[in-house]
């Protein structure tokens, strides 16, 4: 007996000594807290019984004996966090279990009530979402009223858009192309209550954007993501005005919306300032000769405008005169065969006749004098585009992109314009000119790209292939005629008169194409290996020609006269390395850039070839610091190219006072451009955050180098300079007073800008510097239904301005200025709307010029929805303080100008829009979640 009790306790012993136990460990989520207090429940899940309970030692871990095979509810629960629950698998290779990371209750709280409300803002990667419909803006207002309330987003008075402080280049819905260029028409004719969401974000290349490899290409872009219940049927407005004294402004467009598919036409009569027109769109590749041409590190060409060209309208894209526009286009896109070809087409026409009249004050400041300058001018100018548009991309295979694009316009316009200038001292005339210009000018310009996309079955492995082709052809002839009249000591001194005929013809040829390929070398490292080739081969014939005895324009004015050709070739090999982790992404690299130019003089037949051999560096660190909250880091080195206008050696006496000659012995400049940017947003408080800061700076900068005589004449030539650079800061703290119920952003702003230049031999440094704050506020309050009671928004730039020249202490300018904008609108009583605008520009009046520069432009309206809100009819009063005003100050190397044009003035409207609308889709149900208390 004694025996086999014996025997039964060792056998127990035994079998306690050999048990198997499974261990985990249970912490938080950042690693931080002691969870001693924390049980752990293992439950059978076939029948639930209770298979095992410990609590959690202090070092986290647990230990608990190891059940039979089978599956099981593990269970761990704490007082300060939310339970923890998961289903695992037992087997007979279980030994440990993966470490638990709880959540504490107020963080699942705070994610709940994130998901169960819609955020105002979000922030994904570089991109950063506004939710349309949490900015309210009155029944009927378009796409541009929305935008103005939008943290970080301005729009100017003419319409032009800031986004985060730069410049938006591209507006795009449902992320295509709408009317091509031309944001304006998606801006004031679409309404704001088919956006579903505002998108901003830097838009990069299409190659970079599939090779994952930044090429230093961003434009920023604003998407407007449609709602999906406006996706469908038709919908637009017909809309005409008339009013005193003689104005008028009729438009049209029809949308019809089928899915992916597009279609779209509106048009556009008026000659009350209601343009939509963009007029400033790039010229790719320029093509007019007036433009300096900049290398890009991937080897492609782009060309930016240096001077004022008869292709641009000098007059209203800036606000410049009384404008009549006649616009219209029609535009199509669509997604196929589950998206795997899309397509998009435009055509637009624009029609724009100009009558501006200005007048113009400056002082110039040399070493040894000071003097000044009037003029006053008018002119009227005629243009008209038909433009084209189209692109088709087609997925071949899952590894087989190819995108086609191809722009084409055609420009003619013609501009007669007729100036009277005087430059005096304080007591004597210095000289005095009549002049006449007219020009007539066509330009053509066809573009067109090719993209290959392959991917290899490796992940990560991609070659991808760009083919760009452009021409474009310039050809005007005009008239200039000038008579000038010399003093000295205040008695005529000589006279000379200008009557000459003036031919140019400008082609210009470009082709460029980059091969990249990219190679994983790990799971975090990527290589890219490249080689770009870029020509280009610009033409330039200028003649002037003077009138003979006969009258007629025969004789060759060798000064002003010139054939020149431009050619270079650019090969570009580069390395580029990424490097991706969790929320961490590095990009670093360079290429390097091999340029050979030839230069002919062919009216001399003379030839000079040199090469150039640049370094294109590249770097960029993103770092997602936590939800909603972003930094990155971005550096990128580029090339540009003297225009042929600088190198080419003649005259340009458009203005004979003001002689522009070129320089053959220009070489390429540099520049090292740095920026940072950080932005992030709290959903819960509303409160959010951008700031970007960025440097550029200049090696063989293009600058001036400028003889003025004592007559007042300047010939200026373009040389190479170094130590040109210039630095801007914006920020913007978004946040909302919960006891009055506004939003505020609020913000400080810095441009500084230091160039370098030379005036009678005497070296000059120019520094501008602009410091000031932005405000931006808005709130609204809606009725039982949904309707806006009364919104009321507004910004505002308060800025302290300082502008010196070392040739001249007395150029010293300094003022302050506020610049913003402001609306009001409610509801007077059922479907009748009160809505007011200001637009305000306020400067402290300068002693050295003749008159204040504040205005307020107030506009005031009064709307009323009829006939089942189809129908709305309005009376606007326009300017009603009759204080708009045309007004530009400007600053150059060693001249203080302030400049005064017509514009609009005060007028009122009667309206009547027609709205409709057939579609038809359901919206969406809300979805909801339910928290228990």
């Amino acid at each position: 007996m004694l025996k086999t009790i014996g025997t039964l306790i060792c056998l127990l012993l035994l079998q306690t000594v050999t048990a198997q136990t499974l261990t985990g460990k249970v912490t938080d989520t950042t690693n931080t807290h002691t969870l001693t207090n924390a049980t752990v429940t293992l439950i059978a899940v076939k029948d639930s019984v209770l298979t095992a309970y410990t609590r959690i030692k202090s070092d986290g871990t647990y230990t608990i004996t190891k059940p039979v095979k089978g599956n099981y509810t593990l269970l761990i629960t704490h007082p300060k966090f939310a339970d923890y629950i998961d289903t695992i698998e037992i087997t007979d290779a279980t030994n440990e279990l993966k470490t638990a990371y709880l959540l504490t209750k107020k963080r699942v709280l705070e994610q709940i009530i994130v998901m169960a409300i819609q955020s105002p803002i979000k922030i994904k990667g570089d991109t950063t979402i506004y939710t349309a419909d949490s900015f309210k803006v009155r029944d009927g207002a378009n796409v541009e009223e929305l935008l103005k309330k939008l943290p970080g987003i301005q729009v100017g008075r003419n319409g032009e858009i800031k986004a985060m402080g730069e410049t938006v280049k591209k507006v795009l819905v449902d992320g295509e192309e709408f009317f091509g260029n031309d944001p304006g028409v998606a801006l004031k004719n679409l309404q704001a209550n088919i956006v579903d969401k505002v998108e901003v974000f830097d838009k990069k290349s299409d190659q970079a954007t599939f090779t994952g490899i930044d090429d230093g290409v961003k434009d920023k872009t604003i998407n407007l993501k449609l709602k999906d219940n406006k996706k469908n049927g038709y919908f637009g407005k017909i809309e005409g005005s008339g009013g005193l004294p003689d104005n008028y402004s009729n438009q049209a467009m029809i949308n019809a919306f089928k899915g992916k598919r597009k279609l779209a036409a509106f048009g556009i009569m008026s000659n009350a300032g209601r343009t939509g027109l963009g007029w400033d769109e790039s010229k790719t590749y320029g093509g007019d000769g007036n433009s300096n041409m900049s290398m890009s590190e991937d080897g492609g060409m782009m060309w930016s405008n240096n001077n004022n060209d008869e292709f641009e309208d000098t007059y209203a894209g800036n606000g410049d005169g009384i404008p009549t526009n006649w616009n219209g286009g029609l535009h199509y896109s669509n997604k196929m065969n589950n998206d795997k070809q899309s397509v998009n087409f435009g055509y637009r026409y624009n029609k724009l006749n100009t009558n501006a009249e200005s007048n113009t004050f400056s002082k110039t400041f040399l070493p040894d004098s000071t003097w000044s300058d009037r003029n006053n001018g008018s002119s009227f100018t005629s243009k008209y585009r038909n433009s084209v548009n189209g692109l088709f991309e087609t997925k071949i295979d899952s590894l087989n992109t190819i995108k086609v694009t191809l722009k084409t316009n055609e420009t003619k316009s013609s501009i007669n314009s007729r100036s009277n200038s005087e430059t005096f001292t304080t007591v004597n005339p210095i000289n005095n000119s009549t002049r006449t210009n007219i020009t007539n000018s066509t330009n053509a310009t066809t573009v067109g790209t090719l993209l290959w996309l392959h991917k290899f079955a490796k992940k990560r492995r991609t070659l991808s292939v760009n083919l760009s082709k452009s021409f474009s052809q310039r050809n005007s002839d005009g008239f200039l005629y000038s008579l000038n009249k010399f003093y000295r000591n205040g008695n005529l001194f000589s006279n000379d008169t200008i009557d000459q005929a003036k031919i140019k013809e400008i082609a210009n040829n470009v082709f460029s194409t980059k091969l990249s390929y990219t190679e994983p070398l790990s799971k975090k490292w990527t290589a890219e290996l490249s080689y770009a080739y870029g020509y280009n081969y610009n033409d330039n014939n200028s003649r002037s020609l003077n009138k003979d005895a006969s009258g007629k324009y025969n004789t060759i004015a060798a000064e002003f006269s010139n054939y020149f050709t431009l050619k270079n070739n650019l090969h570009t090999p580069g390395v580029n390395l990424t490097y991706s982790y969790k929320k961490i992404g590095v990009n670093f690299g360079a290429k390097a850039g091999v340029n050979a130019f030839t230069q002919l003089n062919n009216t001399t037949n003379f030839t000079r070839s040199y090469t150039f051999t640049n370094l294109f560096p590249s770097a960029s660190l993103s770092i997602k610091m936590k939800k909603n909250a972003n930094f990155r880091f971005n550096y990128n080195g580029n090339t540009a190219a003297p225009s042929l206008n600088d190198l080419q050696p003649i005259q340009d006496n458009t203005n004979p006072f003001y002689i522009v000659t070129g320089n053959p012995l220009l070489r390429q400049s540099f520049a090292n451009s740095f920026n940072v940017n950080f932005n992030k947003y709290n959903v819960l408080k509303n409160s959010g955050m951008y700031l970007f800061a960025g440097i550029n700076t200049h090696k063989n900068d293009f600058t001036n180098f400028s003889n003025i005589d004592s007559f007042g004449r300047t010939i200026s030539k373009t040389i190479n300079v170094n130590g040109n650079y210039d630095a801007e800061l914006y920020s913007n703290f978004n946040f909302k007073l919960k006891k009055i119920g506004l939003n505020v952003g609020l913000g400080p702003q810095l441009n500084y800008i230091k160039n370098n230049n030379f005036i009678n031999g005497f070296a000059n440094t120019n520094t501008t510097v602009i410091y000031g704050l932005s405000l931006q506020i808005n709130k609204w309050k809606e009725n039982k239904s949904g309707e806006n009671l009364y919104s009321i928004w507004g910004y505002a730039n308060f800025n302290n301005n300082e502008n010196k020249a070392t040739i001249n202490t007395n150029s010293t300018a300094k003022f302050r200025s506020i610049t913003g904008n402001a609306n009001f609108s409610c509801l007077l009583f059922k479907k009748t709307h009160l809505n007011n605008d200001w637009n305000y520009e306020v400067r402290q009046k300068d002693p050295r010029f003749p008159q204040n520069n504040n205005f307020m432009l107030w506009n005031i309206g009064l709307d009323r929805e009829i006939i089942k809100n189809t129908f709305t009819i309005a009376a606007s009063l326009n300017d009603v303080l009759n204080q708009n005003r045309g007004f530009r100050r400007s600053f150059t190397s060693y001249t203080f100008t302030e400049n005064y044009y017509n514009t609009l003035r005060r007028y009122w409207m009667l309206t009547l829009t027609y709205k409709f609308n057939s579609q038809k889709t359901k919206a969406k149900k809300d979805e909801t979640i339910n928290v228990k208390k």
